[in-house]
């Protein structure tokens, strides 16, 4: 997988939506389906007011040069700008190209759309950062969806859909997902999601239709061996899957995928498979093996495509991104975005989900900003045997481990589980190493004796960073995830430490201890 590159612009992470985007529009010929030369990855991807997602071909002096929805170029004067993302989704077809059509008039495209949508809200609940390449009904083709997901970089691709044409009567759903032929990456995802879908679904007692490909498929052309779905040709190097959860043209599966618990019950099929493939081993199940075809796809060209007229849709990013927060819950948001601690890091566009839980990857990160400011050197390999090092914070996971912040998850083979979700207690550890805290002691907790956290839970109380979770009796929740809030107002306040406690660093932290102009609460 390429490495991503970092973000070439300097502007806050939370304040990047901006006003009006103005496009100028450089028209190109017409592209037959089979002739289609996608671009080079490109360097993250600008989403609209109107919740357009442009993939960035070249940062420019006032603006950006973009991939327009219908695959022209143009230029983009602002917009809320994403470097890169951990799950990218694909709600299939939108605009003038339906995709099937049940009898009850529910189109695929809504339907997509629908689905993924609810499916990034469970992994924004779970602390991933998602990245829709539609939030309307907009055409997009093909190539456009797969630039939009190569130039963030995801570790997952996923591409919505919901089928038509089978006949076959079954007691049980006819799930199906497709995947690239030579990743093995993208076969494991595909057997995962396989298993989910297909077992979520079928708690549904009705009629169900199926063909013989129902389970995890590749299918390649037999003219050059490439796979046969654009989306999957388009994309090497990436995890990238299809999905068709069920037959739309089935009266009763159309019926069915009508009722929103039904589409949220494949919404967290499809967000649970996707976690379960990234912080887990398992190998999925459902495998067909590769099927060679002489068929022509010739749908999702962009032959025909009219860029739509921007700032006429309405936007659509989500909840809003403080709910019930504090005064110093976003003073402490706004602040660490200020200085770009939080670059790279949004959940979704303008999007921070403060009650998301932090993992550890984004801990890393956050923790060797505060404290150096810079960026770290690139690496080529990583102590970790779970650190990808072309991964863009994998310098971030090392420099943590130089500065003996962190020791990793687990040895033999040592492992940092990147993934994995910053406990309360490991978060007052990281805060005492970090920021070598001291002090008094602080009031017991009930439910810390034993822990091997609780010493520095005791110290970084003390020092003001940490709270309890509850009162009557004292206690602290060592256990719980740490919230992506919890752990800002950790960083903003520690940034203080040093006009308090002042201590020497030790002679392998070059620390700051504090982020410039970082206002002190």
């Amino acid at each position: 997988m390429a490495r991503l590159r970092s973000s070439p612009i300097a502007k806050p992470a939370i304040r990047w939506l901006l006003a009006a985007l103005v496009v100028s529009q450089v028209l190109a010929g017409p592209v037959q389906a089979q002739d289609i030369e996608p671009n080079p990855p490109g360097n993250g991807v600008l989403v609209t007011d109107s919740g357009l997602v442009l993939p960035v071909r070249e940062v420019q002096d006032g603006g950006f040069r973009v991939t327009t929805t219908c695959w022209r170029e143009g230029i983009a004067s602002s917009g809320t700008y994403l470097g890169s993302v951990d799950v990218v989704l694909d709600p299939g077809h939108g605009g003038r190209e339906s995709g099937a059509i049940g009898s009850n008039g529910l189109t695929e495209k809504d339907l997509n759309l629908a689905v993924a949508q609810m499916a990034a809200t469970e992994l924004r609940a779970h602390g991933f950062s998602v990245l829709l390449t539609r939030t309307t009904d907009v055409r997009i083709p093909v190539v456009v969806r797969s630039e939009i997901a190569r130039a963030v970089d995801p570790y997952v691709f996923v591409s919505i859909h919901h089928n038509g044409g089978a006949v076959r009567r079954s007691s049980n759903p006819g799930t199906e997902t497709y995947h690239q032929a030579r990743n093995p990456d993208s076969a494991r995802l595909a057997g995962i999601l396989y298993e989910r879908i297909h077992g979520a679904l079928s708690q549904y007692d009705i009629s169900w239709r199926v063909t013989g490909l129902r389970g995890a498929n590749a299918i390649v052309r037999s003219r050059d061996g490439k796979d046969l779905y654009g989306i999957l040709q388009y994309t090497p190097g990436l995890a990238s899957v299809i999905t068709e959860a069920a037959y739309l043209s089935n009266p009763a599966e159309a019926r069915l995928l009508a009722d929103p618990d039904a589409q949220e019950t494949e919404a967290l099929a499809i967000a649970h498979g996707i976690i379960q493939y990234l912080t887990t081993d398992s190998p999925g199940s459902g495998y067909n093996g590769t099927i060679v075809t002489s068929r022509r796809l010739r749908g999702g060209s962009p032959g025909g495509c009219v860029d739509p007229p921007l700032g006429t849709e309405s936007p659509s990013h989500g909840p809003p991104r403080y709910q019930d927060a504090t005064a110093e819950e976003v003073s402490a948001v706004e602040a660490l975005a200020s200085e770009e601690v939080l670059r790279n890091t949004d959940c979704g566009p303008a999007l921070f989900c403060p009650d998301g839980p932090v993992q550890r990857w984004v801990m890393a990160v956050w923790l060797v900003r505060v404290l150096e400011g810079n960026e770290p050197e690139p690496i080529q390999v990583s102590r970790f045997a779970d650190v990808d090092p072309s991964k863009w914070w994998a310098p971030y996971v090392e420099r943590l481990a130089d500065l003996g912040i962190t020791q990793g998850c687990a040895a033999s083979p040592a492992r940092f589980c990147p993934h994995g979700y910053v406990r309360r207690d490991q978060m007052a550890t990281f805060a005492v190493r970090a920021f070598q805290l001291g002090g008094g002691p602080a009031g017991d907790y009930i439910d810390t004796v034993g822990n091997p956290h609780s010493i520095n839970i005791k110290v970084a109380t003390n020092a003001g960073v940490v709270d309890e979770c509850a009162t009557s009796p004292l206690r602290y929740c060592p256990h719980l995830p740490a919230s992506r809030i919890e752990a800002a107002v950790l960083l903003h306040r520690a940034a203080s430490i040093p006009a308090t406690n002042p201590q020497p660093p030790s002679a392998d932290k070059k620390a700051t201890y504090r982020i410039p102009h970082l206002p002190v609460t």
